[in-house]
């Protein structure tokens, strides 16, 4: 019995606290949330590409503390067994993260954070949703993988391909 008591107290001395403000990072992710949806059969035709592949954009809009980072994913997925003119599904959907900052952080900062983590943040969201919508339309199987965000993240930064516009109050009162 003094076993079983000893082997939980030395896992409980290997937990990390994290409730504490200082492990916090000084932006949070508010919510998650599905945007739009698309899922549309594949049709037969002969000279079209018939393997499974995926896709995905990001874009942010900063307003003020809050950022609204969209992850845009597009995915074909082909199947062996269906009916015959139908090949395949392609599922289209934007999840849009909802990110906070403490007041001392610049919207540029905050445009800085969402490129780096969205991918990182979403992706997951974006996987179970995928698979979710795919196993409705009769599949079983994975269709996004499990990616290495940081090898993504780099390259979508070092090549400019995530959008980020900055709403300033400015903006605002001229609307």
């Amino acid at each position: 019995m003094a076993k079983k008591k000893k082997e939980t107290k030395k896992k409980e001395e290997s937990l990390v606290d994290v409730s504490t403000e200082e492990t916090h990072y000084i932006v949070q992710c508010e919510d998650v949330r599905l945007i739009t949806s698309n899922l549309t059969p594949l049709i037969e035709e002969d000279d079209s590409e018939k393997d499974s592949n995926f896709a995905f954009m990001v874009r942010a809009v900063i307003e003020g503390n809050t950022a609204y980072s969209y992850l845009d994913v597009l995915a074909n997925h082909f199947i062996d067994e269906g009916p015959v003119e139908v090949e395949g599904f392609q599922l289209r959907f934007v999840l849009m993260g909802t990110f906070c900052a403490e007041n001392d952080v610049s919207p540029e900062d905050l445009g800085e954070f969402v490129k780096m983590y969205t991918v990182s943040i979403l992706w997951p969201y974006a996987r179970e949703f995928a698979t979710d919508q795919f196993r409705r339309a009769g599949g079983d199987i994975m269709v996004l993988p499990i990616i290495n965000p940081q090898i993504v993240t780099e390259y979508i930064v070092e090549n400019n391909l995530v959008e980020v516009e900055i709403i300033s109050s400015e903006d605002k009162v001229q609307e």
